[in-house]
């Protein structure tokens, strides 16, 4: 049990330690997604190179480039013998829209795919034995090219299916693939691209389908087409487009009926949607129809994620493990915990912000010889998939502008070294996109994939290590809460700034036992909640911890009835702290803050320490002197080798082709709170950029590690060797 030493009022709070708890189980808030796993682990992060060239088959200098710095990831374009929107033909390398016109779309004939596939085979073992450990090419989960009219495209192929029996591509789907794409509720095409022509551009005289990833037709084509993938050899595949279903096709008007059947009881269909009898009940047409519009995209998310099983499943059968590697993680963290949570990994694919996506520093003219400073960052997206402790791990793809890169905001070696240290620092196994330049990032690609092959115990086996908990309540999107995600995002910057080391809490996790982790959480602008989350936080609050509400209190449950009362107390009770503007008041042992909205800058530690947490930052020299530094933990409690893990960035990184190198801070004094039974032995500091680690003179009080780093350039890990007692 720690102690939170407090004087406000006369009073100490203590906070709630790491105490044996009943295990409560919180029954699932969605169709699929379970409570956090306990049992998760971190992984080692990847390097990762993104290549959609088309001169990969037959070009061995392309080999030997790959061979003097191979990442652990290779994600390569269409790259197969069977694409999932032509078929077969004559052009590898790009995505959907790459290579779509003229000889490019050739079909080829039986004879020249049992070629492409000796050749994709063999090109695939030299890259395992150039050292690359997972290659992944391109497919996607729900797009057609060609003509249903001129029988172009997929149409060609489907007309010639016979001739390919030999590839054991079985029966040919029964439907035209014209009866394969989505509907919109008035039974016409569901496209996703706009049009400027006729004809979709990069495709024309042809168009761009979306195939509907209910309909059993496309699923059984893109898992031949997986399985056809797997059986070159590939490890895994990348999935484009994997959280694009707006369908109302017969396929999913049935499954909805079956899927609201299992949801909600004749009475409750009857409350809810206005009759007893499921056949009555369809697919909503948008927000304006309420739950039913929830449960809809509640449908939608459930039939995705079983489209990536079953792509998985189609390729399994010929190689297991086989990775399913999904895009769609970008601005729907909703998609991340219930499509994505099984996958391996999934793209966050940040293409615009104000001064590109590449992590580091934009020096931005204002006038004159006056500038701004701007720190970019992929915190957010990293973390909550950290948070989620799922078996899906994060990879991050940023731009330096869109839809042009801007020179200032590209990249350069140092930023592709923070992007791969940012993985390594928040992501718990994810990775970092690097293009395949090698001779512009191959030093640096071969610099941290050696530290982190030669340094896996500063990377696996471990857990999330905080002090702080933010609920991130990704379902609040389906209910057109946005303002949540916004404060969230601004909670995150604040906390970054501050040192303080946080969570995210999904709403699974919100329960006793899992709140027991922390000694604050902050619930911010969640405006429908299940009870139990609520009853959860007051508990935690009750039995000796801090609780800070931000915003309206929760005010409806998941199904949009109003609760009988309030279950939390609103910001105008409590005693007013003028100074702080929020209401503070005592709840059982701990105490609650409440406001109206966020606090300024550094407003979060302030706010925690009128309550009694004291002790929050893990930089204790800042007062604002290291605005670009930011910092990450995990632990390991498990005997022999129990630690703590401290990463450290350096964000003052310039971007641009031609930029100075990064500014170096000359120390940071750290305090360490250890969690409890843990004592500190030895203290080692890292840094991939030289050998070996070098051990650090450290001092223990009131349950923190007390140390000094000195030049802090880009990254630094700092081990604290424990022991238990």
């Amino acid at each position: 049990m720690t102690t939170l030493h407090a004087r406000r009022g006369g009073c100490t709070v203590n906070q709630l330690g790491f105490v044996a708890l009943s295990i409560l189980t919180l029954v699932a808030l969605s169709a699929q997604a379970s409570g956090a796993d306990e049992r998760w682990q971190t992984r080692v992060p990847v390097t990762y190179v993104l290549d959609y060239g088309n001169k990969h088959l037959g070009y061995p200098e392309w080999l030997e480039a790959v061979s003097k710095s191979p990442p652990m990831l290779l994600h390569l374009g269409k790259d197969v013998p069977v694409t999932h929107n032509w078929g077969p033909i004559q052009a590898l390398g790009g995505e959907n829209q790459a290579y779509g016109k003229g000889d490019y779309t050739r079909r080829l004939t039986p004879e020249e795919l049992r070629e492409r596939i000796e050749g994709l085979t063999a090109m695939v073992a030299e890259l395992h034995k150039a050292g690359v450990e997972m290659v992944t090419p391109y497919i996607c989960s729900m797009t057609i090219a060609g003509h249903h009219e001129t029988r172009a495209g997929l149409w060609d192929f489907w007309d010639h299916w016979g001739e390919y029996a030999r590839f054991d591509l079985g029966p040919r789907p029964p439907d035209d693939p014209i009866e394969w794409m989505q509907r919109d509720a008035d039974g016409g095409l569901v496209r996703f691209y706009r049009y400027d022509t006729p004809f979709y551009p990069p495709y024309e005289p042809n168009h761009r389908y979306a195939a509907c990833v209910n309909n059993p037709n496309w699923r059984t084509y893109l898992q031949k087409v997986a399985e056809l993938v797997a059986r070159c050899g590939y490890d895994g595949s990348f999935v484009d487009n994997s959280g694009s279903q707006r369908c109302h096709c017969k396929y999913c008007q049935t499954k909805f009926k079956d899927y609201i059947a299992a949801r909600y009881s004749p009475a409750e269909r009857e409350k809810h949607f206005g009759s007893r009898d499921v056949a009555d009940v369809s697919l909503a047409r948008g927000k304006e129809d309420g739950l039913l519009w929830v449960e809809t995209q509640r449908f939608w998310i459930r039939s995705l994620y079983d489209h990536q099983r079953d792509v998985r499943e189609g390729a399994e059968r010929v190689r297991k493990p086989f990775i399913i590697f999904p895009n769609g993680g970008h601005g729907r963290p909703q998609h991340v915990k219930l499509v994505y949570r099984d996958s391996d990994y999934i793209m966050f694919e940040r293409s615009i912000g104000d001064y590109g996506t590449h992590p580091g520093l934009a020096r931005v003219n204002l006038v004159e010889d006056i500038f701004m400073r701007h720190y970019n960052d992929n915190i957010f997206q990293h973390k909550y998939t950290q948070c989620l402790r799922a078996r899906v791990r994060p990879l991050i793809l940023t731009r330096g502008g869109y839809p042009r890169t801007r020179p200032e905001w590209d990249m350069n070696a140092n930023i592709a070294r923070l992007g791969m240290a940012e993985a390594a620092a928040f992501s718990g196994g994810g990775g970092f996109l690097l293009r395949p330049a090698y001779d512009r990032f191959g030093d640096a690609l071969n610099e941290y994939r050696s530290f982190f092959e030669a340094h896996p115990d500063l990377y696996a086996g471990m857990d999330s290590w905080a002090q702080v908990g933010v609920a991130m309540f990704s379902e609040q999107a389906l209910y057109g809460n946005n303002v949540h995600f916004q404060r969230v995002k601004q909670l995150t910057q604040q906390l970054l700034e501050e040192h303080v080391l946080f969570d995210y809490v999904t709403e699974e996790q919100f329960t006793p036992e899992h709140l027991a982790r922390y000694s604050v959480v902050v619930l911010p602008y969640v405006q429908y909640a299940d009870m139990r989350q609520l009853r959860a936080f007051e508990g935690f609050v009750r039995d000796g911890s801090i609780g800070i509400l931000v915003g309206d209190h929760p005010t409806a449950d998941l199904r949009m009835e109003a609760f009988e009362r309030p279950r939390l107390q609103p910001a105008t009770e409590g005693a007013q702290d003028a100074e702080l503007g929020v209401r503070v008041r005592r709840v059982g042992d701990g105490i609650c803050i409440a406001s109206e909205r966020l606090p300024v800058r550094t407003g979060v530690v302030l706010w925690a320490a009128s309550a009694g947490a004291t002790d929050l930052p893990v930089i204790v020299d800042d007062e604002g002197e290291h605005p670009a530094v930011r910092a990450n933990a995990f632990v390991r409690r498990e005997v022999p080798r129990p630690q703590v893990i401290v990463h450290l960035l350096n964000y003052d990184v310039p971007l641009g082709v031609d930029a100075p190198d990064p500014d170096v801070v000359p120390r940071l004094q750290l305090s360490v709170p250890l969690p409890p039974g843990l004592r500190a032995e030895r203290v080692e500091l890292f840094d991939p950029a030289r050998e070996g680690g070098e051990t650090l003179q450290f001092g223990t009080q009131a349950g923190r590690v007390r140390l000094a780093v000195e030049g802090l350039r880009i990254y630094k890990v700092v081990r604290i060797g424990c022991s238990r007692g």
